[in-house]
């Protein structure tokens, strides 16, 4: 129907709700938080459903400021994977500088000299690549110690909540990542498919990030 751009692009959990949903969930519960998300993600996908009312406010250089602007958020959060992670005990040790930085230029290289889908999979490269030297270098952990290798899911461990103050401080981040996933299916359709967006497309991809969100 109208849910989905039938374009081939990944529609995950946005970095801009992470700092939000921890305060909500530690000071108000997991319940409050899930409420808020329910509602928040509803809100993006009718938003989506009538983009065409609005969708002209939103212009390429908007879109792409945010797109921007959370991509250069996430470099500290990259800078200490580098090193290992955040409070780990090899924090910075010579083999994390290692794997991160034969990783990186891996993906560089992919990306500078890969064609067609090796090039676009560029970072999916410099990850195997990754992980491979990992592994031969004993970093590599496989065991299940106290963790079951299968389970079922838990549905709705959390009871929703719905508290307003939380509900429009969610909505708010919604609105965002709405900003944020019109500057990615519009990267995607010039740098992939070399042409322009269409309406369709770009109200059926606020839609499906809203509504498989709740």
């Amino acid at each position: 129907w109208r849910i989905g751009s039938r374009l081939p692009v990944v529609m995950g959990i946005s970095f801009t709700f992470l700092s939000l949903s921890i305060v909500i969930a530690t000071t108000q519960g997991m319940g409050v938080l899930m409420g808020a998300v329910i509602i928040g993600g509803i809100v993006e996908g009718l938003l989506g459903l009538f983009a065409k009312y609005w969708i002209k406010l939103i212009t390429p250089i908007v879109a792409a400021t945010v797109v921007t602007g959370i991509g250069f958020s996430l470099l500290a959060i990259g800078a200490n994977s580098f090193a290992g992670g955040q409070g780990a005990a090899d924090f910075g040790s010579a083999q994390n500088w290692i794997v991160g930085t034969v990783t990186l230029l891996a993906c560089l290289g992919f990306a500078a000299w890969g064609k067609g889908y090796v090039k676009s999979l560029s970072v999916l490269g410099g990850l195997i690549v990754g992980y491979i030297l990992a592994a031969c270098m004993g970093m590599v952990n496989l065991s299940f110690d106290g963790i079951g290798v299968m389970a079922l899911p838990k549905i709705l461990p959390f009871k929703p909540e719905f508290n307003l103050g939380a509900i429009l401080s969610i909505v708010c981040i919604f609105l965002v990542s709405a900003t944020e996933t019109i500057g990615d299916t519009t990267a995607l359709t010039s740098s992939a498919l070399n042409r322009d967006i269409n309406q369709k497309e770009l109200s059926g991809s606020i839609a499906c990030d809203g509504f498989v969100s709740s």
